[in-house]
């Protein structure tokens, strides 16, 4: 178990129930209130083909939105070098890579930790840093295995 970093995640149930209202609201007029952290990733089953939209906190870094995600939907996105998102109002086509190696995406967590602070990680990447400093690559990466963490990351096409 990882001493450095921890993950909480609200409940399946609360999240299902919260998705739709997030969603109304991103294709809303009042989609700004939550363009700054929150966009929808549209995705297509790889088995099935049925159509996901998919609320997601990002961070934008240098330029290209990061999502941090420990949940099962990112299997739809392997393999796929271009996804479909809402952001800002807009539906359009980005620019998509999966990380799934425990190594990179501890590597690319620290960068963006040591750029926006430990403290802001709580909130923006959803990691709970229980140290008081930029947890190390090594704790990055013990917390990445711990939990299943992946990043996706897009930029424009």
């Amino acid at each position: 178990m990882s001493t450095a970093v921890d993950r909480r995640v609200p409940p399946q149930r609360l999240i299902n129930a919260i998705n739709p209202v997030v969603r109304g609201l991103l294709r809303s007029p009042l989609h700004g209130l939550l363009d700054r952290s929150v966009l929808v990733l549209h995705l297509r089953g790889r088995k099935t083909g049925r159509r996901y939209d998919i609320p997601v906190s990002y961070i934008d870094f240098d330029g290209r939105l990061m999502v941090t995600t420990q949940h099962r939907w990112r299997i739809n996105a392997r393999g796929r070098t271009d996804i479909e998102v809402t952001h800002r109002g807009r539906r359009r086509t980005m620019r998509a890579s999966l990380d799934e190696d425990c190594r990179s995406v501890a590597t690319n967590l620290h960068r963006v930790i040591e750029r926006i602070g430990w403290k802001a990680a709580r909130r923006q990447l959803g990691l709970q840093i229980t140290v008081g400093r930029t947890p190390t690559v090594a704790e990055l990466e013990t917390a990445v295995r711990e939990f299943d963490l992946a990043t996706l990351t897009l930029s424009e096409s």
